[in-house]
């Protein structure tokens, strides 16, 4: 399997790839040379079906594409065991490593993107039995495409108004730099050292705590959105984030729930804290909290600022007037779009492969040509 190198033992695939230091957002960490390279932070010349047959090699099963339940009428993210991708290169003549979601940074903000795995979701099988990805080029995608071999765990749209991280210029090398991808199960490195220019997580241990100890803060809004050390995460991500942090260190949480914050996905947190085998201390709400909810519970108010009930009502009913009746059309018309551009997308590719040919036959065509009509010295041959 060219471009690949598979360690068994160590659970670990390393893929020889390419910097691309391209202008338009991302769609992709890596894609195969010659594909989607204008929106990728690597190529690589490697086949997507062997790096498939690597991950097997080292254990994982994968899971399942973005998909639409037309049951349950809803999309559902990619599912799959969690990969840990990180990156080497030379940079000014040493090795550096760094975490591969280092090497994408926000749109708007430029600030690096936060730490997450990508899932094995596998590609698929096409009807003419080709692997998807061996077609599109598929390798790592950071928004969900079905033929991708990994995708992110969530459901993250590829419509170019909602791209949101471009590559990250002071760690992304110039275009052409070797670099090797690194894939391994998420966690399953335990005990190993960090490797150079590898960040510790957030979450040190303040002077009350037990020495050597980190203390991680776990915050729950009343939105139920989960926040590990001041940064979101996902709760399909919780256990995972909380068992790579205690490799390094003893870890301990303390959790703070807004008092309006959902009682079951709080329950769900301290799940899958125990799950990574950390202890989880309850912290009060803050003082101002606790006082305004004395406060709901005499007056049956939470503050002086009061809802229009009626204008919210009134736009609701727009909304269910207008909307709501097309909703089945609006999911049909989503599925064709996504259909479309796949095809398109396919299409454009066999386009650049024909003309790819082409060129080759014009370049060789020219060069017998130049060979003919070149002046020779006399007495050479014809």
């Amino acid at each position: 399997m060219p471009h690949l190198e598979v360690d068994v033992k160590k659970k670990q695939v390393r893929v020889e790839c390419e910097a691309l230091n391209v202008e338009m957002p991302l769609e992709f960490f890596c894609c195969v040379t010659g594909t989607n390279e204008h929106e990728s932070v690597l190529r690589s010349a490697v086949k997507p079906s062997h790096l498939h047959l690597a991950l097997l090699m080292i254990g994982l099963k994968p899971g399942e594409p973005v998909h639409y339940s037309t049951s349950a009428k809803k999309w559902f993210p990619p599912s799959g065991p969690p990969v840990q991708i990180s990156v080497e290169y030379e940079r000014d003549g040493k090795t550096v490593h760094y975490p591969g979601y280092r090497l994408m940074r926000d749109v708007k903000t430029k600030k690096e993107a936060p730490p997450f795995t990508w899932v094995f979701a596998g590609s698929r099988i096409m009807e003419d039995n080709h692997y998807a990805a061996d077609v599109t080029g598929y390798l790592v995608s950071v928004v969900n495409f079905d033929l991708a071999v990994l995708d992110v765990p969530k459901l993250a749209s590829s419509a170019n108004e909602t791209l949101e991280w471009e590559y990250n210029k002071d760690l992304v090398p110039k275009t052409g730099t070797k670099v090797w991808m690194i894939l391994e199960p998420a966690g399953a490195a335990a005990g190993a050292a960090a490797p150079a220019g590898k960040p510790v997580e957030k979450g040190q241990a303040p002077a009350d705590s037990p020495a050597g100890e980190a203390v991680a803060k776990l915050t729950v809004d009343g939105m139920g959105r989960v926040q590990l050390d001041d940064a979101p995460v996902e709760l399909a991500m919780l256990t995972e984030r909380l068992k790579r942090m205690s490799e390094r260190r003893p870890v301990k949480v303390r959790l703070s729930a807004d008092d309006a914050a959902d009682k079951q996905v709080v329950s769900r947190v301290k799940e899958a804290a125990a799950a990574a085998g950390v202890a989880v201390d309850d912290v009060a709400p803050p003082r101002g909290a606790a006082e305004a909810v004395k406060q709901a519970a005499v007056t049956g108010r939470m503050s002086d600022v009061e809802i229009d009930e009626a204008k919210v009502k009134d736009l609701r009913d727009r909304w269910e007037k207008v909307v709501a009746p097309h909703a089945a059309a609006l999911r049909e018309a989503a599925q064709a779009h996504y259909e479309v551009i796949s095809a398109l997308r396919r299409e454009q590719q066999r386009l650049i492969d024909e003309a790819d040919r082409i060129q080759r036959t014009i370049d060789q065509l020219e060069k017998e040509y130049q060979g003919m009509t070149t002046p020779r010295p006399e007495g050479a041959g014809s």
